[in-house]
């Protein structure tokens, strides 16, 4: 077995493909980069990474943790806020959510964005149980949201 240590790549000045064996890994050029997917499909890196996560537990006061999330709005009982650190691109990125509660029998806990509060670097949202359609009653439950998107 063959063993390379290195502490610098220097790369050519034009994009560059990275191959193993006789597959093409990953290719480069300027700000993007793609690492070959299922069959021959290539994926962007930068597209298909979450850029900002963070679990908020049922106190709705603090962040249990999070990435790339400055700060945490509590604004009352099942209503909050959060504030992006590195802001996105624009307003039309995708939050993928979800509030869970071990006390709420029976009821549905639902997490839902508050309608058109997306910011470039924040947005609001709401978690309540839902009984039925049209019983619902906010409250504080453990949150977990993450973003997906274009950085600014």
């Amino acid at each position: 077995m063959s063993e390379i240590i290195l502490d610098t790549i220097t790369g050519k000045s034009t994009a560059t493909t990275i191959t193993i064996g006789s597959t093409p890994v990953v290719s480069s050029s300027a700000n993007s980069m793609t690492i070959r997917g299922e069959g021959s499909n290539q994926t962007s890196i930068q597209q298909g990474l979450c850029k900002a996560w963070l679990h908020v537990p049922p106190d709705g006061a603090s962040i249990s943790d999070s990435f790339n999330v400055s700060s945490h709005d509590d604004d009352g009982l099942g209503d909050g806020g959060v504030n992006i650190s590195s802001s996105m691109s624009n307003n039309d990125y995708a939050i993928s959510s979800m509030a869970s509660d071990a006390g709420a029998n029976n009821v549905i806990t639902t997490l839902e964005l508050t309608q058109n509060t997306e910011a470039t670097g924040s947005f609001d949202y709401e978690t309540a149980y839902a009984n039925s359609s049209t019983n619902r009653t906010n409250h504080d439950a453990n949150r977990m949201m993450t973003i997906h998107g274009d950085l600014a």
